[in-house]
């Protein structure tokens, strides 16, 4: 039967629904920013926030290895139930996000400067961009903190947790982007505040969790080893390894903004709708992702072989069955989204052109993320860079040189890239499970 759930998918779905649900809303944002600024008439605003959100998001993704990271460790030292080693791995992320934050913020201007440099926007569009990211990048130290906790809350699969926090910390920026730009009169700068405000709100659920969780109030506190180069560098090894892939997956995105940019405004504009389709998608789709890192995780501290493959499948199939849906979905609303977002008929012709690329780019994508899922939760976070790599090299000869030249040879490339990536993790996963190398670990 097609539709065969059996109790490891129960399982799956327990840990992956609330996780889709809180992973959606963040894009969602993003999309609704976009309306906003599309009512407001002007090409110029879709594409400014198109861009600085693309940098943002190239920013905090490249160290989004903090939420996987923690997931990863809470899940693994879960599974083998040592505590002092994972409340001491989650105070060694705390240490090195607020170092991470710190360089980044003292930095912020040079960063953004070299971002917009690199994207080479319109003079209007940088303009605009500017004005988002000098509100947008302090909110980087509050990010990372939330990432922290929802990993460690996702680690310990309590996912209505984290589908909580997430959902009411877009909520809130939803609702203050109205207030702003409706009430208020703010146009770029009112929706990068609410956004400012808002991931500031997670102080509370915190707060929260210190209380009800008491991460911390069973650390045998000792200065010495949370402050241990040897104790933490292996931490900070995986990290950079993490970095490097998920540095090169968004200058990917941030190079494909770039060169549709210099298509004109309309391209760039209709790029970005595309773009959030796409970040809706892949939002989740990580849900069944962070479901592969906690089950396989958990495995591999139990050193359980039969659950470990029931896992790997369970994730790989769910994953396959939500990727038909949102084809479905989109191959139906695609055009009047399309619509309801913009009304400007250039923009409105070239997204419907080029969502073709969407449908392909989601299959791949679908494999790529899983086993992005499977191989974190198993901390096997080197060969992740090392696919990253090959592929994006690739990507960047095809755009430069046989395809390259116009939006339609940007797109194809794009979606040769994941293609490359969902087939050479499929091969090391084939091999991986063939010589059962995970328990090796």
């Amino acid at each position: 039967m097609f539709l065969n759930i059996n109790s490891i998918d129960r399982n799956t779905l327990k840990i992956a629904i609330p996780l889709i649900i809180s992973n959606i809303t963040i894009p969602l944002v993003g999309f609704v920013d976009n309306v906003m600024m599309g009512s407001l008439g002007s090409v110029v605003y879709i594409g400014a926030i198109g861009v600085g959100a693309i940098i943002i998001s190239y920013i905090l993704f490249s160290f989004g290895f903090i939420k996987s990271l923690t997931t990863g460790f809470v899940s693994q030292h879960s599974g083998s139930k040592s505590d002092q080693k994972l409340l001491l791995s989650i105070a060694h992320l705390v240490l090195i996000s607020t170092s991470i934050s710190f360089i980044i913020l003292f930095f912020r201007e040079e960063i953004i400067q070299l971002s917009l440099t690199l994207m080479n926007p319109s003079l209007e569009v940088s303009q605009g961009a500017k004005t988002y990211l000098d509100y947008r990048i302090w909110s980087v130290p509050a990010i990372f903190f939330r990432d922290i906790l929802i990993g460690y809350y996702i680690g310990s699969q309590q996912t209505r947790i984290a589908m909580f926090i997430s959902i009411s910390v877009n909520l809130i920026n939803i609702l203050l982007d109205y207030i702003f730009i409706f009430h208020l009169g703010f146009n770029i700068e009112g929706v990068a505040i609410a956004s400012l405000i808002a991931e500031y709100s997670v102080i509370l659920f915190i707060i929260y969790a210190f209380k009800t969780e008491k991460i911390f109030s069973n650390l045998d506190i000792n200065i010495g080893n949370i402050f241990n180069w040897d104790k933490i560098k292996s931490k900070v090894i995986v990290n950079t390894d993490m970095f490097v892939r998920s540095f090169l997956l968004m200058t990917i995105f941030v190079y494909f903004m770039s060169i549709g940019a210099s298509y004109g405004n309309d391209v760039l504009a209709a790029n970005t709708i595309l773009l959030n389709f796409f970040f809706i998608f892949s939002h989740g789709i990580d849900g069944f992702a962070h479901s592969a890192e906690v089950l396989v995780g958990n495995s591999i501290g139990k050193k359980n072989k039969t659950i470990l493959k029931q896992s790997i499948y369970s994730t790989g199939k769910l994953s396959g069955y939500l990727m038909i849906l949102y084809i479905i979905f989109f191959l139906v609303l695609a055009k009047p989204i399309i619509a309801f977002i913009t009304d400007i008929e250039t923009i409105n012709y070239l997204a419907n052109y080029y969502m073709f690329y969407m449908y392909i780019i989601f299959i791949f994508t679908t494999i790529a993320f899983w086993l992005d899922g499977v191989f974190i939760g198993a901390i096997q976070v080197k060969l992740l860079r090392n696919v990253m790599i090959l592929a994006g090299s690739i990507f960047f000869i095809l755009e430069t040189s046989l395809l390259g030249g116009n939006n339609g040879g940007l797109w194809l490339s794009f979606a040769i890239f994941f293609g490359l990536r969902s087939l050479f993790l499929s091969i090391i996963l084939y091999k991986y499970m063939k010589q059962n190398k995970f328990l090796e670990f």
